[in-house]
């Protein structure tokens, strides 16, 4: 399938996902959430060491795999910190830099080239930042400061940097190394539950609790489940055929469909203003990458 497709396929399956997560998050915390959503996605990926040699991949690739989990799950649970705390049209936004922040990665690590036009997109992303989180009377860049202020929204700037370090190892997996996606996502999982895992068993939350809430969502948390390993394999797909900043342009447009659609579902506030900061973010992406590939 073209890559295109394939991105595009990624987006509006996250944005699925995204709303259905802060549905879930009113009942269950992050953690919570993020342990429950990755052990249902474990146990769909059991068809694949019945399907293919899973000791197969060398130890270097293994040890890259096992590392970029280890970042991937970090970002997902900050993410759910993020929508947690935040309403979905003010969050998730600012996912939207993330190509900004790729490019430069894969420019160091991958030596991808950039087109000339970056100091256009990081004026509309810091454009389409202010926009987003300006609330009435306020001057224009005064919401930087407020934003900067709030832990909440460290959450998500942590979200930022790590998904843009491994979402470049993706790259480098699935096209460098001629990794199969099922192969990373089965891994990938496994890391995600044993981090999540630990993390509950470190904060002293019950196993059995959260478990036993998780039931009162289940239909909700498998279809985050299904949803988020159709995403990240469409999503892992994709980086085969094209640059992973400019597969990330086309992702994050999840963006705009989650925020308009979430939004008018949870009531938000100031929604018409921060769809137009989340289209000037998700617009400036392509403008940074239009020279990619």
């Amino acid at each position: 399938m073209n890559w295109f497709l394939l991105a595009t396929s990624s987006a509006l399956l996250s944005a699925a996902a995204a709303i259905i997560q802060k549905k879930v998050l009113f009942r269950l915390n992050a953690l919570e959430f993020s342990f429950l959503v990755s052990f249902v996605i474990l146990i769909f990926s059991f068809f694949v060491p019945f399907s293919m040699d899973v000791t197969s991949i060398p130890p270097g690739v293994f040890m890259i795999i096992v590392g970029k989990s280890i970042l991937g799950a970090a970002a997902f649970l900050l993410v759910m910190m993020s929508l947690e705390h935040n309403q979905i049209s003010t969050a998730l936004p600012i996912l939207g830099l993330t190509p900004a922040v790729t490019a430069l990665a894969a420019l160091v690590l991958l030596g991808e080239a950039l087109g000339n036009w970056e100091w256009l997109g990081l004026g509309m992303m810091i454009a389409g930042t202010s926009v987003l989180e300006k609330r009435p009377a306020q001057k224009f860049f005064q919401s930087w400061k407020e934003m900067f202020n709030s832990k909440h929204h460290y959450f998500m700037f942590g979200a930022l940097g790590l998904f843009a370090v491994s979402s470049v190892f993706d790259k480098l997996l699935v096209s460098g190394y001629k990794t199969d996606p099922f192969l990373v996502l089965f891994y990938q999982h496994i890391v995600y539950c044993m981090i999540f895992g630990i993390l509950l068993f470190l904060r002293q939350q019950s196993f059995r609790a959260a478990v036993q809430k998780g039931m009162t969502q289940l239909p909700f948390i498998v279809a985050v489940a299904c949803l988020t390993l159709a995403y990240r394999f469409t999503q892992l797909e994709a980086t085969i055929g094209a640059p992973v900043a400019l597969v990330l342009a086309i992702k994050r447009t999840s963006i705009l469909f989650a925020s308009f659609f979430g939004g008018k579902l949870f009531s938000e506030e100031r929604l018409a203003q921060k769809i137009i900061g989340a289209a000037l973010i998700v617009g400036a992406g392509f403008i940074i990458l239009r020279n990619v590939g």
